[in-house]
């Protein structure tokens, strides 16, 4: 058994997917989420994950981001705290561009991009309110993260880069919770309502537009910004705001 096998179920879902993102299929509204991987190991510890276990994998590192202007003089609180606001920033870039330029890719002809895109945001469109997929697992986020330490470590230097690799991590994560948060409850503030009703837009009723999830910033500036409809309304009106 090769260790990143998939399961029959996840296959059935991938040749029936005709590669466009928007509201499930019907075949795909009576089940909220499918398994994976075969291998065990790899679905729990990997391919899914509690929506509170990122603030335990990125929680230090955001903490120790946000001291480090306060304790280190060479860096400076003026300038530390700026490099952690511009590091969220960059993360609010990061999160439009991924989801609206490589998640929403078309998959080309072959087996192999098909499931590449499926697995990579195809699932998330057919089964929406998977609880365990909702938040990026660290097969997904881990690597993410060693890039960004990694690009910020060779820019800015010993000291620096701290502050910034800890504002973009605070974002990710505030992206991960917002995202969970937009599924699975049921807001009441006009914040936490605007972000699950622009959610469901993209979502229910045009998969194009609203791609920013912890924020509409770039979506308005890229004029990729829809409003809600009747539509959309609806879904978000419900708990799960998935298709009955």
């Amino acid at each position: 058994m090769a260790v990143l096998e998939l399961t029959h179920e996840i296959r059935d879902a991938i040749d029936r997917w005709d590669g466009r993102l928007g509201p499930p299929a019907a075949e795909n509204r009576k089940t909220n989420r499918l398994r994976v991987f075969v291998s065990a190991f790899v679905e729990r510890v990997f391919a899914t994950s509690h929506p509170l276990l990122p603030g335990v994998w990125f929680g230090g590192i955001i903490a120790y981001g946000a001291v480090v202007p306060f304790i280190n003089a060479s860096v400076g609180v003026a300038r530390g705290v700026g490099l952690y606001a511009l590091g969220l920033l960059v993360w609010t870039l990061t999160e439009y561009v991924l989801h609206r330029f490589v998640f929403h890719l078309r998959p080309g002809p072959t087996d192999s991009s098909k499931v590449r895109q499926f697995m990579m945001h195809g699932y998330h469109h057919e089964f929406p309110n998977d609880r365990m997929r909702l938040v990026a697992p660290p097969l997904m986020s881990w690597p993410l993260a060693a890039v960004f330490a990694l690009l910020y470590r060779g820019l800015l230097g010993p000291g620096l880069w701290w502050p910034a690799f800890g504002g973009t991590v605070a974002g990710y994560l505030a992206y991960d919770w917002i995202h969970y948060y937009t599924h699975h409850f049921t807001p009441t503030t006009a914040m936490g309502k605007a972000l699950r009703r622009n959610h469901m837009v993209h979502h229910y009723s045009n998969s194009e537009a609203n791609h920013g999830i912890s924020s509409p910033l770039w979506d308005f500036i890229f004029r990729s910004y829809q409003g809600p409809t009747r539509g959309a309304r609806g879904a978000a009106e419900t708990r799960d705001a998935g298709p009955s």
